[in-house]
């Protein structure tokens, strides 16, 4: 498709769709199927590595190289080209990625290797801190995935962080009939009632405690194990826990995985450490009873949805698993779970990103707690426009709070050079008439041409527009500044 190449430009490289098929692959996956019904999709590329990225209508794709450990540097080089030739004003990646230059926002998903004491030599991790520290601002999918980070890079505590909780398709993930988990449980071979657990040999998705459990009840034998997430083989203590019980490691469609949630006797997912969780959620959606422990965001998301155990209590857990099979608790259980479910949603989180992604647009405007715009006519000889931009700026020396103000000059269609060279000459004029000490020159930033969203997330962050005696009317009601407070230089 033919790029209209509207601003902002914002370059997500699609680089996660190039290494794994988890979950969040799941999420970019969503997100952009949710954008790409919107206007919001003629501001995005994504740069597809080798041909991975799902193909989507109304999402503009640029063929990009795959990516290399071995060779960081040269696509950090190549990042930047690209973002220079597109004229990008912002760039996400789906994983860790960075241009050299080029403002950048990281989705943190996960704290993982940090909190649980991982190897962080390993280039990933290298490469996933060298992208914090870049990044200009941050979205996480949980607040504790957020306070995670602010523990460990604490450097960036004041770079904004906003929190965009994953979603679940209810096209994909729901109850599902009686006779669709019949040829679900007959196409694997599952004979009898079985538990469901996610990628089971995964150390801190702490699966033996379960299996630690399992080994204690009495009916074990009149159950079996399904265990999702590619595993090919399990854990040989794990095998000795389920002696005379049938254990199934399959790798299941989200068709499949819909029917597998809706029948089984519940998901055991007591995870040390989660980003979010995302199949907690999936299975609550299907009305699948959950046993989890309350760590990390694991409550953020179940709320009072399931069943928790505590992560060393083998004991608990052979209770809890008693306990779902009970069928006044499945039945509260199945409830709270599908009602819980509808508070997330990947319409709800895409808007919150694509705000936090417009906001980081305006980053370069340097706002603080108060911001006082002008629209100067840039027609006007250049006498009395520095007498206007004079008396905005002796305004603004005014105030008391000013410390903490940002002046915004609007340069419309006008060049950031000729407002820089104005701007100049009148600090140049008032240091030398002695009215300005160089230590309290106010913050100015130029607002170059936005666009309608931009001004959207900018007029409620302004306060005030400064009436020069000589403005550019016509900008101030294009962009809908007529609304704000004006306030007069005299």
């Amino acid at each position: 498709m033919n790029r209209i190449n509207p601003l902002p430009i914002i370059i997500i490289d699609g680089i996660f769709f190039q290494l794994y098929r988890t979950g969040i692959a799941r999420v970019w996956q969503s997100l952009l199927q949710e954008w790409s019904s919107q206007e919001f999709a003629q501001h995005l590329l994504v740069l597809d590595r080798n041909g991975t990225a799902p193909r989507l209508p109304n999402i503009y794709y640029l063929p990009f190289p795959p990516y290399v450990y071995e060779n960081l540097d040269r696509d950090r080089e190549m990042l930047q080209q690209v973002c220079d030739q597109e004229g990008a004003s912002l760039f996400i990646s789906t994983y860790f990625t960075a241009p050299l230059s080029t403002p950048s926002v990281l989705m943190v998903h996960d704290m993982i290797p940090e909190v649980l004491g991982a190897d962080l030599a390993v280039p990933e991790w290298q490469e996933k801190h060298h992208c914090i520290k870049q990044a200009s601002a941050y979205i996480t999918v949980s607040q504790n995935t957020a306070r995670d980070l602010m523990r460990f890079f604490p450097e960036i505590a004041f770079r904004p962080v906003t929190i965009a909780y994953p979603g679940v398709s209810t096209s994909l993930f729901f109850p599902e009939t009686f006779e669709e988990i019949y040829r679900f449980k007959s196409r694997y071979g599952i004979s009898k009632p079985y538990f469901l657990l996610s990628a089971v040999n995964k150390n801190y998705k702490n699966n033996r405690l379960f299996f630690a459990a399992f080994a204690q009840l009495c009916s074990r034998h009149g159950f079996e194990i399904v265990c999702t997430g590619g595993d090919a083989t399990l854990n040989p203590e794990f095998r000795t826990a389920t002696t005379g019980c049938v254990v199934h490691l399959l790798s299941l469609t989200d068709e499949e995985l819909r029917a597998a949630y809706a029948g089984a006797v519940a998901l055991v997912y007591p995870s040390l450490y989660e980003g979010f969780g995302l199949p907690v959620l999936e299975a609550m959606a299907c009305g699948c009873p959950t046993i989890t422990c309350p760590n990390a965001s694991l409550p953020e998301v179940a709320g009072e949805a399931v069943l928790y155990v505590h992560s060393d209590d083998v004991d608990g857990m052979a209770e809890a698993l008693c306990e779902v099979q009970k069928p006044s608790v499945r039945k509260a259980l199945i409830a709270a779970g599908l009602k819980r479910s509808q508070s997330f949603s990947w319409s709800r989180m895409a808007a919150i990103v694509q705000s936090a992604l417009v906001e980081a647009t305006l980053l370069p405007l340097q706002l603080r707690d108060v911001n006082l715009i002008v629209f100067p006519d840039w027609q006007q000889p250049e006498t009395i426009l520095l007498q206007d931009l004079e008396m905005a700026i002796r305004t603004v020396l005014t105030y008391p709070e000013r410390e903490q103000l940002t002046l915004l000059v609007y340069t419309g269609n006008g060049t950031s050079e000729t407002a820089n060279l104005a701007l100049s000459e009148v600090t140049l004029n008032l240091l030398m008439a002695a009215e300005l000490e160089r230590e309290t020159l106010p913050e100015v930033s130029l607002v170059p041409v936005l666009s309608e969203m931009q001004w959207q997330a900018l007029l409620p962050r302004l306060q005030a527009r400064l009436e020069l005696e000589h403005e550019d009317e016509g900008a101030i009601a294009q962009v809908g500044a007529d609304r704000l407070q004006g306030r007069s230089l005299s």
